[in-house]
This record gives C-alpha cells, structure tokens and sequence, in this order.
C-alpha cells in the first residue's frame, strides 16, 4: 500500500495518542479512499502493539460483513485489504444503502463498537459510508458522531465538500479532526462495479449455503406485517376463502389493519363482506406467500443478536415453516426474522429493492 504524505501525518498524529480505547471514524464521501485509509491506520495501530478491531459501517461496499450488514472483526496480522478481517460479529441493516436507514445505521455502528471495546480493543477503525451530502448525510454522521464519541476524526476529502462537519466537530474537546485530501491516485467506481462487487459478495455467500425450515410458530417478525397482528384461526380460513374467492392461506388482524395471504389473486373486487368478517375492519390487504421470498433477512437469537443473514426461500403455510438460504445455524436458536429491502436471485443477482410497508 502506498500512502501520501499527508495520510502518514495522520496516522502519525493517531500513534501518538495515548487515550485508551482509541476510536477513530473515518468521514468521506464516495471513492474517496476511506477504505484504503482504515486498512493502512489499522495495520499501522496493530503494529504498534495494540489490538485494533475494524466496524465496517459501508452497507453496500462492505469488506468484513456481507453487504446490508454492518461487520465486525480483530486485526490478526498486519493486513493488505479490509477483507483480510474475518467478521467476528455484525449488525443485520437490511439496505445496500443508508438512505432510509439511517436509525439502524447509526444504531448498528455504535453497538459494533460498543462490542469490539467489550470485547478488549484498545482501538477501533470506523469505515462510515459514503453518505455526506444533504440533509440525510449530514444526519447520519453527525449522530454517529454524537454517539461514538471518537477519539480522532479523520476527514477525507477532494475539495470543501465536509466543510460543515469540520466547522461542527473542531474545537470539541474530547476529539481531534484530522482533514486529509484525497490521494489523486484514489479512482471513482462507476454504478455498475459497485453493483458487480456487491453480487459477488452475495454469490461467494450462497454458495455456501443451505436450505433450512424454520418453524413458524417459533418466529417473531420485523419490518413486516406479518405476525404482528391476532392470526383467524383455521377452522375460519374456509370461510374467509369463499368471501375472496380464492383460497386463503393465512389471515391476520392487527388493529384497523388485516392482512391476508392467498394462493391466487381474489376473485372478488368489492371486500365490503370481508370488512363484514372481520368486524368492519377499514384496511384490507391481501398478498401472496411468494412476496415475502427471495427477500435478504437477518435471522436472531432469543439474546436479539444476530445469528446469520439468511434469503427466504419459502413460506409454507401448510406445513407452517419458513425456509431459508443461509450458512449452518441450529434452527431451535432462531427466534426473530428481521426482513431487509433487497431482493436476490439464487445465484446471487439483485432483482428489486423493497420500501418500508411493502410487507
């Protein structure tokens, strides 16, 4: 690796703290080098003697976790590449982007450092994304900021571009801004290589997963209406079925808000006698087992941590299981699916995104 002059400086100005635990958050906005950077400091802080753990907080460009998540890992031997850190713990996100996701983000950031320092760092290297314009970027870095706390902020950029978050943060008395240009050798990614890269991180992971089905009734579920509300039971679905003229799999009450899953699309355009069903209930929704499939989710333990991330493969309401794609996991451990915003063909393409209430 090849470092200017000036990035030396910094990682200089970094060595000679002697504040424990060092935490440093590395701002910059896209292709700026932020990863480059976090690989020379950590291999700089490791050499130095100390055990440096990396969070890597790029949700689409993620070198530790696999992408949508935010990973985690030690510093083992002085390293060439971010990837060379074997992710030791991550946070599931759910979105190659933070946009959107910006409460998880910073939540996933700051527990993935709160780890690392539990676990025995004496410096964590934090890799932000590069989201930095507008309003949703200052957001997002300025409450990151806010809660990790860092000892040093290294900011990267060509031109004025983070001017605000150096007017913001210098002067602070429990950190130091480190503004830093951007190497003219640093290159910009078009679209389609970022994508390339993320769906080969997505290929590399499924092909070394299997099919697991997961039991229904263990299940608690996120970012979906599905399992929120009080389930009709199945002596009623008949019923019910006859009223949408088609088969119902499975229905659902939560509030003003039912949700129905069918077979087929309802033969039926007025629900006036389903609202009837239900009690006047003014919401109706109806949907199919296949749109909550091929959907990225993160699967967690009865600690709320996550396991693994997992593809949904299959919603069988018959046999009452939830298969997934995912590495090895003891099935009796899952306890909440938390469903992302990507949706993946099995060898790994994206296919479709989905926004909130889409499920």
């Amino acid at each position: 690796m090849v470092i200017t002059s000036e990035w030396q400086q910094a990682i200089d100005a970094i060595l000679e703290t002697t504040r424990r635990p060092l935490v440093v958050m590395v701002v910059g906005a896209v292709d700026t080098g932020k990863t480059t950077f976090c690989t020379c400091l950590a291999r700089a802080l490791f050499e130095r003697g100390l055990k440096v753990a990396v969070v890597d907080a790029d949700l689409g460009q993620s070198d530790i976790g696999l992408p949508t998540t935010i990973g985690m890992g030690f510093v083992s031997s002085p390293i060439e590449r971010l990837r060379e850190v074997k992710c030791q713990a991550s946070y599931f996100v759910g979105s190659i982007s933070p946009v959107g996701f910006l409460l998880p983000t910073v939540t996933g950031t700051k527990l993935m450092t709160e780890r690392a320092i539990a676990l025995g760092a004496e410096a964590v290297v934090v890799d932000t994304d590069g989201l930095v314009h507008g309003g949703a970027g200052f957001a997002l870095k300025q409450h990151t900021f806010e809660l990790l706390r860092p000892t040093h902020v290294v900011l990267l950029q060509r031109a004025n571009e983070l001017t605000a978050f150096k007017r913001q943060w210098e002067g602070i008395v429990w950190t130091k801004v480190l503004s830093v240009p951007v190497p003219e050798a640093v290159s910009e990614k078009t679209r389609e290589q970022r994508k390339r890269f993320r769906e080969q991180r997505f290929r590399e992971w499924l092909s070394q997963c299997g099919e697991f089905s997961l039991p229904i009734s263990q299940l608690r579920f996120r970012n979906a209406m599905l399992g929120q509300g009080i389930v009709v039971p199945d002596s009623a679905l008949e019923r019910l079925s006859e009223l949408m003229g088609t088969k119902v799999l499975h229905a659902e009450r939560a509030g003003d808000n039912v949700l129905i899953l069918v077979d087929s699309p309802p033969a039926v355009v007025d629900f006036s006698s389903v609202r009837q069903f239900f009690g006047g209930a003014p919401y109706i929704r109806w949907t199919t087992p296949e749109r909550y499939e091929q959907v990225i989710v993160g699967l967690l333990d009865s600690n709320d941590e996550l396991l693994t991330v997992g593809l949904t493969f299959r919603l069988d309401f018959q046999e009452k299981v939830l298969s997934v794609l995912s590495l090895p996991i003891q099935v009796e451990r899952v306890r909440t699916i938390v469903f992302g915003a990507v949706r993946l063909a099995l060898d790994g393409t994206e296919i479709g995104t989905l926004s909130s209430g889409d499920l």
